[in-house]
């Protein structure tokens, strides 16, 4: 039997559109605010309960915390971590009017056949274990689940030893903000209260290992993401003259040829593997039609890393770079041939050597050439293009960021410029199996077994992006190398890892069973999340306090 309170709370938090980077966020932030001032605890203590806001962010988002402080003093404490963001709604077409509502939505899908269902979807939905609605699983209902948490601890509050850090955040969702504003304040809460993180407890859902898995998973780490970046420059030359010059979209395509979907750069750890590099985006920076090739082309890629350092992928994409280039002009030479076969004319050939440099490099060998004047120049025209723009995409102003900087480079040849774009998610490395985390989920996995008949498999790596990739940073990261290859780093985007270092919070993901999200079926497993997720939780909070 599903428990009212968590439910009701549920569909209420559902109800709110808070959509990333709309002023859904912010409404989030407020109905969650007032849900927890609604819990006998807090309801005396309304200032436990505190906005902050994201520094310097143009929607203008807070996060929300609370700290409730058990009947028995310690200093030991368990991090209740969410995120209040979702992703959009344009899969649902006609229907996002129905997206915000799960109970209308199921509803809807059940009584209106005429709506093409996947067949998995379909048999969900006849199961009624199943609600439908943006946010379900990811991650409104964890958010209920940490209320939940509080109200309980509330309830037991004489004998409850320790404490809870209720913390959620917004634009998990696209470029964490929320949460890299939030380790700012972890610290200063754990400095200043003297706060002992015993671990981090997240609710995420459980995401299947292959189509059909109906697997329920814990998860003890998270993976990382780089995105690497190529600005690849040509020779232009008049598209009657093709092989006069070098087409840096033919150099982005053979770029794209040897990195997209390429398995032999999937990062793998513990008998985990990650997706190989996927291409998000590709195109030159011409901005209207010419008969002339652009002079420059650019691509970057989704790189997940379980154990790669960020030094490491910036080799093997230089090595990769270099590969391309030589490949290009192989291709030239090629086609040059065969086209002075057929016209019987001779087709001269640009003399063009590979050239690949990573954005530290050419950096570097601006200020040589050209001083403090060129560092000085590119500080100003990073920190016009951030304010000038903001809320554009990082992506963008990290490509016009290299862009200038390549007009001071002596080279004025074709070359390739490798570089690191936002966002970085530091992945997690592989807990000892005496850490608290994994011993804990050593006990949940039996509790589970015994008191639900459930069979929990534990993971090394939560398979999607989160906010858990700020928790705790790994010792092999070079800090200062990878800065320097993140062009507008420190204007415009920044991540404290220096703080995120120093709070390394071990962290656990117990969460909701569903399917599909991110989709239009989106949908949570009611039974298993309300009547054996929640009670999951709740012992892993019993036992990191205990």
């Amino acid at each position: 039997m599903l428990n009212e309170t968590i439910y009701q709370n549920f569909l209420e938090l559902c109800g709110v559109p808070s959509v990333s980077e709309t002023d859904g966020e912010w409404k989030m932030a407020e109905k969650i605010a007032a849900m927890l001032k609604e819990i006998p605890y807090f309801h005396s203590r309304p200032h436990q309960v505190r906005f902050c806001p994201v520094p310097g962010d143009p929607c203008r988002r807070s996060f929300v915390y609370a700290l409730l402080e058990g009947g028995i003093k310690s200093e030991k404490t368990v991090v209740l971590l969410s995120h209040f963001d979702v992703v959009g709604v344009e899969e649902f077409g006609v229907l996002k009017g129905f997206a915000f509502d799960p109970a209308a939505y199921t509803h809807y899908l059940r009584t209106h056949p005429e709506v093409r269902l996947p067949e998995e979807a379909k048999r969900d939905l006849k199961s009624g274990d199943y609600l439908f609605g943006r946010g379900t699983m990811d991650m409104k209902f964890g958010i209920a689940a940490d209320l939940e948490m509080l109200r309980r601890a509330g309830e037991h509050l004489t004998d409850f030893e320790g404490n809870l850090l209720f913390l959620s955040v917004p634009d998990e969702e696209a470029n964490s903000a929320g949460m890299l504003a939030a380790v700012e304040l972890l610290l200063s809460m754990k400095r200043e209260k003297r706060l002992d993180y015993r671990c981090c407890l997240v609710s995420e859902p459980h995401f299947p290992k292959y189509p059909g898995d109906g697997g329920k998973y814990l998860y003890t780490g998270t993976v990382g993401k780089l995105l690497p970046a190529f600005y690849c420059v040509g020779r232009e030359t008049h598209a009657c003259e093709p092989f006069a010059g070098l087409n840096p979209n033919l150099l982005t395509s053979k770029i794209i040829e040897r990195v997209d979907s390429n398995p032999e750069l999937c990062d793998f750890a513990g008998g985990t593997h990650v997706p190989p590099p996927v291409c998000l985006k590709q195109a030159d920076v011409r901005t209207a039609y010419s008969v002339q090739t652009p002079p420059a082309a650019y691509a970057y890629f989704n790189y997940m890393t379980l154990t790669q350092t960020p030094a490491q992928v910036m080799e093997r994409m230089i090595q990769a770079a270099e590969d391309a280039f030589s490949a290009a002009l192989e291709d030239i030479r090629n086609n040059a041939g065969k086209y002075a076969r057929i016209t019987g004319n001779p087709v001269p050939l640009p003399s063009v050597e590979p050239k690949v440099v990573s954005f530290q490099e050419l950096y570097d060998c601006c200020l040589k050439a050209r001083g403090r004047e060129f560092d000085r120049h590119m500080k100003e025209y990073i920190h016009k293009l951030q304010t000038e723009n903001l809320g554009a995409d990082l992506r963008d102003l990290s490509v016009a960021a290299v862009r200038e900087a390549h007009t001071f480079y002596p080279y004025r040849g074709p070359m390739v410029i490798v570089f690191y774009a936002p966002p970085f998610y530091p992945h997690s490395d592989l807990p000892s199996p005496d850490s608290r985390a994994a011993e804990t989920a050593g006990y949940l996995v039996e509790t589970a077994r015994t008191q639900y008949g459930e069979t929990l498999l534990t993971e090394p790596f939560f398979p999607g992006l989160s906010d858990m990739s700020y928790l705790g940073l790994s010792a092999r990261i070079d800090v200062a190398g990878l800065t320097k290859d993140f062009p507008v780093w420190g204007s415009g985007y920044r991540i404290p890892l220096e703080t995120i270092a120093q709070l390394n919070i071990p962290f656990l993901n117990v969460g909701p069973h569903g399917r599909d999200a991110h989709q239009f079926t989106e949908r949570l497993c009611l039974s298993y999340s309300f009547e054996k997720a929640v009670p999951l939780i709740w012992a892993a909070v019993r036992h990191l306090l205990a």
